[in-house]
């Protein structure tokens, strides 16, 4: 039957429209013999309860937004599964959408999960509508991950691990095993991300007695991508005097490095040492296992998931960060120059 009411469910059900509310929203007691009959008429009418209307009732949709840089990306894949299985819990659906690190995309997604009425958002952020989304904020909770809106006015929570300290300690551990000649492979450096990251690379080098500046020849800055990796993997291997490691600043670029590696029969650690900022799923299957600093996807995403539920319920709580220590795991794709 096409088109069934409310109205429809409760005479089929022998009971009233009222009665047949509260077994669909669960908010009053309603008999289990009575709720059998509602809930058999619903499934023999397949009935689906107007959401709009209901959230419109309830002034909320039980929905929230998840908007990510690159969904192809398996950091946000996990990512995802992990705020889902949190907001579940709470009878939660999500919305995700992909921006390419694409400011109109972005902004579209924004206004399009407004006009839906999502009850919170999740944002891995491109940095270039900071302005908009600090407004937004104050009206919506948002919690932020990765990425930091550059705006005193936004009103919500920030989620990432230490850029700086991470990509610092990658860096010291290439130079440790004796390499000088270190390529950097980095992301959009307008975003925290890359900012952070290469501020961490630039600490290390220099305590070395190398000055990463402008025209530091071991630099690619690309947009975090794997095509991004594989790019600047060709561009600094074609160098008259190549380096000996690149550090590679999230596991897209590091990837796409590698795949420009095996195409090119290029040796790893044999002719380059590679390590990787972010963990690199299934890490254990490949046969070139980059030393890595672990950015996990899944505890990120619960504690988003846990703490936007928090600022659904409590609409008072002030500006919160949380910022984990990232761990170096080292792998087989460093050699030992010293």
């Amino acid at each position: 039957m096409s088109n069934v009411t409310i109205k429809d469910v409760a005479k089929h059900a022998g009971v009233s429209i009222a009665t047949v509310s509260r077994v669909i929203n669960n908010n009053y007691y309603v008999s289990p013999e009575i709720e059998k009959r509602v809930l058999k008429a619903i499934k023999e009418l397949n009935y689906y309860p107007n959401s709009i209307a209901r959230s419109l009732k309830n002034d909320t949709t039980f929905t929230i937004g998840f908007i990510v840089s690159d969904i192809s990306n398996d950091y946000f894949t996990s990512m995802t599964k992990a705020i889902e299985d949190v907001i579940n819990k709470e009878n939660y659906n999500m919305i995700v959408c992909s921006t390419d690190n694409k400011k109109e995309k972005e902004l579209r997604y924004l206004k399009l999960l407004i006009s839906r009425k999502v009850d919170g958002l999740i944002l891995n952020t491109t940095g270039r509508n900071d302005d908009f989304i600090s407004k937004l904020s104050n009206d919506l909770p948002v919690i932020l991950v990765n990425r930091k809106v550059q705006d005193s006015a936004f009103r919500g929570d920030f989620i990432d691990s230490n850029n700086f300290e991470g990509a610092y300690t990658l860096t010291e551990h290439l130079l440790s095993s004796g390499h000088r000649k270190i390529a950097v492979i980095n992301g959009d450096l307008s975003v925290s991300t890359g900012k952070e990251r290469f501020e961490g690379f630039k600490k290390a080098m220099l305590q070395a007695g190398i000055e990463v500046g402008d025209d530091y020849v071991y630099r690619y800055d690309g947009d975090f991508t794997m095509e991004s990796g594989y790019q600047g993997a060709a561009e600094l291997l074609k160098l008259t005097d190549p380096p000996t490691a690149v550090v590679v600043m999230n596991n897209a670029m590091a990837l796409g490095a590698l795949k420009y590696f095996r195409v090119n029969k290029i040796k790893v650690p044999e002719d380059v040492s590679i390590a990787s900022y972010g963990d690199i799923d299934n890490v254990e299957l490949m046969y070139v296992q980059p030393s890595i600093v672990t950015l996990n996807a899944r505890t990120i995403g619960r504690k988003a998931g846990e703490m936007l539920l928090e600022r659904i319920k409590d609409r008072s709580i002030v500006n919160r960060e949380v910022i984990y220590t990232p761990q170096l795991i080292v792998g087989n794709g460093v050699r030992r120059l010293i």
